[in-house]
């Protein structure tokens, strides 16, 4: 007899009931695959959702930081310096109230060297020279800010015309002929901000997971040195845009870099990407924006000014401006504030060293073959 014909009647219908068994499993497999897929996909548009919706909610951040920050600008408690009388004096200072009020705030100095100095420390932006003559001299500081000096001079060519009085305009600090537009400044604050916050991260998430958080300053040490230096001959030697007082600007490079990189590092080592996400906006489109960009403090919200003296972003800028303009005058505020950003990422990096906290967001090490091997019932029972 055939194989066939050896199967008793009980064996022929197990067969067909594992038959239809096996097929109802490769349906059910198939359904299961199908339905995965489906939730797969919506799982998908779900994520491109919420992060298009999360990289929204950032550009709203740059938006209202530059734009809501500096689509008004005008003078806001400009330091004026007036060489005159005090009855002069007066009658200017009320003359400017009522013309823009809270725009000017006016310093009486008894002449016009006094006065330069209070331009050379940063006291005053401005100096005005009354006489008892039909001429009146005024004393602008371009370097100060472009923007602010034209709004100086035509507030004052209108009060002059006014008055019926002609004004002779007179730039005590230019800006150099290599950055016309005082524009240097900003990009040399913006090119060592960005990319060390991005070297603050990658230090955490890629290049340095293998070692301790000492390592990692000794590593953000070098790149603030290596980055400096390559930020300040390019701009200074190979453009000539802010000369002078190369060996200053360097410092001031390496402690902006430093402090941008250390608290990025810190950032991500104790809150992950959400802590980091805020430090960058922090730093970036508020701390430039606060720092009013080329237009200069003076020229935007006084709160918001405020809030850009202690940033990094601002505090850099402005002592950028100082050492290259005014003889490094006015500049131990800033420094102390890039040194207070630089320390609290100091601290935060050796305290992540001594406490050895979980990165948040990051998921355990999985274990290794060979400790698992070691572990497993097998390898216990040989």
């Amino acid at each position: 007899m055939g194989e066939q014909d050896s199967l008793q009647p009980g064996d022929a219908q197990a067969a067909r009931v594992g038959v239809t068994s096996a097929g109802m499993h490769g349906a059910t497999a198939v359904g299961r695959s199908a339905a995965d897929d489906r939730r797969h996909r919506h799982k998908i548009l779900a994520g491109g959702l919420l992060g298009a919706l999360a990289v929204t909610a950032v550009s709203a951040v740059f938006i209202l930081c530059f734009i809501g920050g500096l689509h008004d600008p005008g003078p806001r408690g400009v330091p004026i310096g007036l060489v005159g009388t005090p009855a002069q004096a007066s009658r200017v200072g009320a003359a400017l109230g009522s013309q823009k009020p809270g725009a000017f705030n006016i310093h009486s100095y008894p002449s016009v060297a006094a006065a330069r100095n209070g331009i050379s420390n940063r006291s005053i932006d401005a100096i005005l020279v009354l006489s008892t003559t039909s001429m009146q001299h005024l004393l602008v500081a371009s370097a100060v800010s472009e923007a602010e000096t034209n709004t100086i001079i035509k507030v004052f060519h209108a009060g002059a015309a006014k008055a019926h009085v002609r004004l002779a305009v007179q730039d005590i600090r230019p800006l150099n002929t290599g950055d016309p537009q005082g524009l240097s400044m900003l990009f040399f604050v913006v090119a060592l901000t960005a990319p060390s916050l991005v070297f603050g991260n990658l230090l955490i998430n890629r290049i340095g997971t293998k070692l301790n958080e000492l390592w990692h300053l000794a590593m953000i040490t070098v790149y603030s040195v290596i980055v400096a230096t390559v930020a300040t001959a390019i701009a200074d030697a190979g453009i000539g845009a802010l000369t002078g007082a190369p060996w200053a600007i360097f410092g001031v490079g390496v402690l902006l870099a430093f402090a941008a990189a250390v608290m990025g590092a810190a950032a991500v080592r104790w809150g992950g990407g959400l802590a980091y996400v805020v430090i960058l906006l922090l730093f970036v489109p508020a701390g430039i924006s606060s720092s009013g960009s080329t237009l200069g403090p003076h020229m935007i919200t006084p709160w918001w000014a405020d809030l850009g003296r202690a940033l990094p972003p601002g505090a850099a800028q402005s002592t950028v401006r100082n050492v290259t303009y005014f003889n490094g005058n006015a500049t131990t505020d800033q420094l102390l504030i890039l040194s207070a950003w630089a320390l609290a990422g100091v601290l935060a990096l050796v305290l992540a060293f001594l406490l050895h906290p979980p990165i948040p967001g990051q998921s355990k090490q999985p274990a290794q073959p060979d400790a698992v091997a070691s572990t497993s019932p097998v390898a216990a029972t040989e």
